[in-house]
């Protein structure tokens, strides 16, 4: 922190510190061989259960773990009537949200969490469903968690009849308008357009083009070096999945963009997502128009390779190919 003495710590507390950490070692490495000695010995016992608790919360990436856990639970199952299982499945669960809480982005509590309620006898979607705004209320752009909210609403809609799209849509802009800067929620997006205007006809495919490309130009204008509003751009201006554009109409936007994009450059003139969109929008304007190719791009080009040196055989190949 800021403004704030550093203390110096002295030797004899950096060897108890050094100790401790030491004998944490011992400790988880014997907690693993017990692990692997009941997993070889096919130990599906509630003890074992209790093992890789206590395994778990110290380490929830330990991935084989997860799978032994879930050898034990199946086996349990198998002896079990079906409110023992949902009761079993029911503490399960607290157990994975506290792990949630402590480690949001971890792949292997997510993963355990869609078992459990594929193994439940009456999972609940809505406490599912609200479980998962709330994490995504703490961190709206955990990509784990937004995942798991399409699994949940997908689950939903299958077991209800009734398509979520819409209130998913308006979530979506909910987020965005809180923070543009949420590759999560741009991407839902192009998977929720395509379904709301076919569940929704009476919806005037241009209108909402239109409408989304003056929420992007937003963000670009917000924050020009997020790359996630510059590929749902992109998806926006070559895509036909909102309407399908004739040639000269797919033309006109692509020159209204360019136009929009150089304002931006004149504000923005080492943003390396503007030069990079206009390369490509020009190379397809001309390609469109069967014309050549602008001298300006090669300039682009050029100079995305002197700001973004890391990247500059991309850039020269990119040319090389023009």
């Amino acid at each position: 922190m800021h403004s704030v003495k550093r203390e110096r710590t002295s030797a004899k507390v950096r060897e108890e510190r050094r100790r401790r950490e030491a004998g944490k070692i011992v400790e988880y490495k014997a907690l693993v061989d017990n692990f692997l000695t009941s997993r070889n010995n096919h130990d599906y016992t509630p003890g074992a259960l209790s093992l890789t608790t206590t395994l778990l919360k110290q380490n929830p990436e330990y991935y084989t773990v997860w799978n032994y856990r879930r050898e034990i639970l199946s086996s349990m199952f198998q002896t079990q009537t079906a409110d023992t299982i949902q009761s079993q499945i029911d503490n399960e669960l607290q157990f994975l949200f506290a792990r949630l809480i402590e480690y949001p982005k971890c792949y292997w509590i997510w993963n355990h969490r869609k078992w459990c309620l594929q193994s439940s006898p009456s999972p609940s979607w809505k406490f599912e469903l609200g479980l998962v705004t709330k994490m995504l209320d703490r961190d709206a752009r955990n990509f784990h968690g937004w995942h798991y909210r399409r699994y949940v609403v997908q689950c939903t809609e299958k077991a209800t009849g009734k398509s979520m799209v819409r209130p998913e849509f308006d979530y979506t802009t909910t987020k965005i308008n809180a923070n543009f800067s949420n590759f999560s929620a741009w991407h839902n997006r192009t998977k929720l357009i395509p379904r709301l205007l076919k569940e929704e006809p009476e919806i005037d495919a241009r209108k909402l083009l239109e409408n989304e490309i003056y929420l992007i130009t937003q963000a670009m204008y917000t924050d020009p070096d997020d790359q996630s509003v510059w590929l749902y751009h992109r998806w926006l201006v070559t895509s036909d999945d909102i309407v399908k554009l004739s040639g000269d109409e797919r033309k006109d936007l692509l020159e209204k963009e360019i136009k929009s994009i150089q304002e931006l450059l004149g504000v923005e003139p080492d943003s390396k997502w503007c030069l990079q969109s206009l390369a490509f929008y020009k190379g397809l304007l001309a390609t469109l128009a069967s014309e050549s190719l602008e001298s300006s791009v090669h300039g682009y080009l050029d100079r995305l390779q002197e700001i973004d040196p890391m990247r500059k055989n991309r850039y020269q190949d990119w040319k090389n190919q023009l």
